[in-house]
């Protein structure tokens, strides 16, 4: 079966490497959906209060730009990867090994920082680390060809996704 997921999301682990196609990287897993990767964080940066008789609210932005205008601070934004690995996604059936291609995608996603690109969003990337605990959600092995494991990282940006 053909893995949908083939040049749609690329990794790195360094700034100066060159971005690789999670599907050729990682042969065997199949990215099912991104999530949060368009999203924008909530200000950080805007101070409000309302009167008790005035609709209207006073509001102050605090950090200024080159200008000396107000420029809004978003937080930022978490990514959440769901993947799953199975042998019907590799290009090389001879060998394959569900747990250890899941191993070594969760290892490389969560034990350092690493750049996410995304070709759905015109070749928008995002420098992230993963922050929260990871656990397989489904993992069904000893099951010959149809063994497989899904998961789902969730990574937070450490800057706003750019092109």
């Amino acid at each position: 079966m053909a893995n949908n997921s083939k040049n749609r999301y690329y990794v790195k682990n360094t700034a100066s490497a060159a971005f690789e196609d999670i599907t050729t990287k990682f042969d065997g897993v199949a990215i099912l959906k991104v999530t949060g990767f368009a999203s924008k964080g909530k200000p950080i940066n805007i101070y409000t209060a309302q009167w008790n008789d005035s609709q209207a609210e006073d509001f102050l932005i605090t950090t200024l730009g080159r200008n000396n205008n107000p420029v809004v601070i978003r937080a930022n934004v978490d990514i959440d990867i769901t993947f799953i690995v199975r042998k019907k996604y590799a290009t090389v059936q001879t060998g394959f090994n569900v747990l250890s291609t899941h191993d070594s995608f969760v290892n490389f996603m969560t034990n350092t920082d690493v750049w996410l690109k995304s070709a759905y969003l015109g070749n928008k990337y995002a420098h992230c680390v993963c922050l929260k605990e990871y656990k397989p959600t489904t993992v069904n092995l000893e099951r010959g060809d149809n063994s497989y494991v899904m998961g789902t990282i969730t990574l937070h940006t450490l800057d706003a996704p750019t092109t």
